[in-house]
């Protein structure tokens, strides 16, 4: 397994947006491949501090990614910057792969001086805390209930 950005795999866009989609294709900010790909384009840019991370496999083919997002809740402005989009193909999944993106992504977030990650989880919370996510609040999001958790850096 390989982890990089999205930003030096960009033949991955396309799988990552499809990816995505299927998953989570109820809820209303993945029910649009061209808006899911827009958001992934300008995550993505050199000049932001957001990004998203791919894990591949050794022929190249897309495992896994996570993103860090900028205000993904909005009614909180001192919640500024989020892990979010935690996903992993189901054919990978339980073999460590978002485990070892979630712990890259902490090293990326620190590396641009950023003093805390937030996340929200219907129901990885035990994943969470095992990288010393805190529980906030409980709340809904998209007719889910799910924790809003914080890691301070």
């Amino acid at each position: 397994m390989q982890i990089s950005s999205l930003q030096q795999q960009p033949a991955l866009i396309t799988p990552l947006t499809q990816l995505l989609f299927r998953e989570w294709a109820a809820y209303p900010n993945w029910n649009n491949p061209g808006q899911i790909e827009a958001r992934l384009q300008a995550r993505n840019l050199p000049s932001v501090k957001t990004l998203t991370l791919v894990a591949t496999a050794a022929d190249g083919a897309l495992m896994a990614s996570a993103s860090l997002i900028q205000h993904e809740l909005t009614d909180v402005v001192e919640r500024e910057f989020w892990l979010g989009e935690v996903i992993t193909a189901p054919e990978h999944r339980g073999k460590g792969v978002g485990s070892a993106l979630i712990s890259r992504m902490i090293t990326e977030a620190r590396a641009r001086n950023i003093s805390a990650l937030w996340l929200y989880t219907p129901d990885q919370q035990a994943l969470y805390q095992r990288f010393g996510w805190q529980d906030v609040e409980q709340r809904e999001v998209d007719s889910d209930r799910v924790s809003v958790m914080m890691l301070r850096l």
